[in-house]
């Protein structure tokens, strides 16, 4: 099993750059059950931190949700010798928030599963924990897209 444990590495899976590039490392996954845990550090210096509220807002989890999704496809097609794949997200569904920040010098814990997939649309369920405490879900349903450009272009 190939580690990404640096935000470094994590790029080369995750089709984002600079300051989007919001995990900090791959903790686990696993091709047969189509899952990852991902992190990220709650930091001054992240992305979308909010001096106000000394942290980040809890509904950004989503997009941790759906980088999480994008670094579980780019570490198989890795394996296959493909370049990350450009997703996109279609919907976001039941999100619930139990906290509404994720507050600085914690550590976000991000879960996605994939449920379905119909081609190339796929459902993943995920979570967030701070600690053992679970403070987002989300249903995020996606789409898988080979030419990224023809679709804008359209």
């Amino acid at each position: 099993m190939e580690e990404f444990k640096t935000k470094e590495s994590v790029m080369q899976i995750v089709p984002h750059s600079g300051k989007m590039s919001l995990l900090d490392r791959v903790v686990d996954y696993d091709f047969d059950k189509l899952e990852i845990h991902t992190e990220v550090d709650i930091t001054p210096d992240s992305m979308f931190f909010d001096k106000d509220i000394n942290g980040i807002p809890v509904w950004i989890g989503f997009e941790y949700m759906a980088q999480s999704i994008s670094a579980l496809s780019g570490i198989y097609g890795k394996t296959k010798g493909q370049e990350p794949k450009i997703g996109f997200i279609m919907s976001v569904n039941n999100f619930t928030a139990k906290k509404p920040v994720f507050p600085t010098n914690s550590i976000a814990k991000i879960f996605v599963r994939q449920t379905m997939r119909m081609d190339n649309i796929v459902t993943f369920d995920g979570n967030i924990t701070l600690g053992d405490t679970v403070v987002a879900t989300a249903v995020i349903n996606t789409i898988e897209i080979d030419d990224p450009k023809a679709v804008l272009e359209n």
